[in-house]
């Protein structure tokens, strides 16, 4: 069995974590490669994998949320299953406390877990050379200068819904439906749900929310002539929109697998409301 790991690098305790789980995962006879940055924090010599290149059986990533989403951003394979050790401040998506990592991989060993399968948002902007990167959590289309309201009309399957006045705009997967949608005061969606999010950011108007079916295209035109806009993959791919750009989504092709022990809605308490009963 090969296990990959990845690790946030900018945090003691994350690398020191993440050293000892190395040494657990070794006693269990388990392969392991180690993403570069991770080595040269490890010093580690031997272990040294470009994460454009990491794979295995499975990848652990130990930090927060963000360091799942860099990881899902461009690991090798887009599916290979993700065993999130939560070092940041929420961690909804790293769902394992630092103390319970060697009961959860016991219990992945035992075959006592689940797969989590989240779909992820492809999108890109007519009359632009590249597409944008999948996105795990969200596709966010705002003004490059916070204090600007961005003029946006809003279509599905190219049926008009509403022209809209907003700080921004939203397209949100059922797993980033709990970070930023939430936020803005979108609904949070259950991984199973086939659905999207399409949230306004402090709207001028009635709109504010509606989910839509994953096999719709979403389109986002700036109507503005003289607004400049950016749209952000997941909070770390910043792609500059020109003055009456027009962007579309839809469901993605890749999709992202999480080992999970535990139900959604023991997540939602434990994370969202802070309530832990167990």
């Amino acid at each position: 069995m090969r296990a990959g790991i990845v690790s946030r690098t900018d945090s003691d305790g994350s690398v020191e974590l993440t050293k000892e789980i190395i040494a657990y995962l070794e006693d269990q006879e388990i392969e392991v490669s180690v993403e570069t940055d991770t080595a040269l924090a490890l010093e580690l010599q031997n272990h040294n994998t470009n994460l454009q290149d990491l794979d295995g059986d499975f990848i652990i990533t130990v930090g927060g949320d963000g360091t799942i989403l860099k990881t899902a951003m461009e690991m090798k394979n887009p599916e290979t299953p993700l065993f999130g050790v939560n070092m940041g401040r929420r961690g909804f998506l790293a769902e394992i406390q630092p103390y319970e990592y060697p009961e959860a991989i016991q219990s992945y060993l035992q075959g006592e877990y689940t797969i989590e399968e989240n779909l992820k948002v492809r999108s890109w902007g007519l009359n632009m050379d590249d597409a944008f990167p999948d996105a795990l959590n969200e596709l966010l289309i705002a003004c490059s200068l916070p204090s600007k309201m961005l003029l946006t009309r809003l279509s599905v399957d190219h049926e008009h819904i509403t022209d809209i006045q907003a700080d921004g705009i939203i397209f949100s997967t059922p797993a980033g439906s709990t970070a930023y949608n939430m936020s803005a005061g979108g609904a949070i969606v259950a991984p199973g749900v086939p659905g999207f999010s399409l949230t306004a950011i402090c709207p001028y108007s009635y709109f504010n929310s509606i989910v839509v079916p994953p096999e719709s295209t979403v389109t986002i035109e700036l109507l503005k002539p003289r607004s400049d806009a950016v749209a952000i993959v997941d909070g770390r791919h910043y792609i500059p929109l020109k003055p009456l750009s027009v962007i579309e989504a839809t469901v993605s092709e890749n999709k992202a697998n999480f080992i999970r022990f535990k139900p959604f809605y023991t997540r939602i308490r434990r994370r969202i409301f802070h309530l832990r009963t167990e």
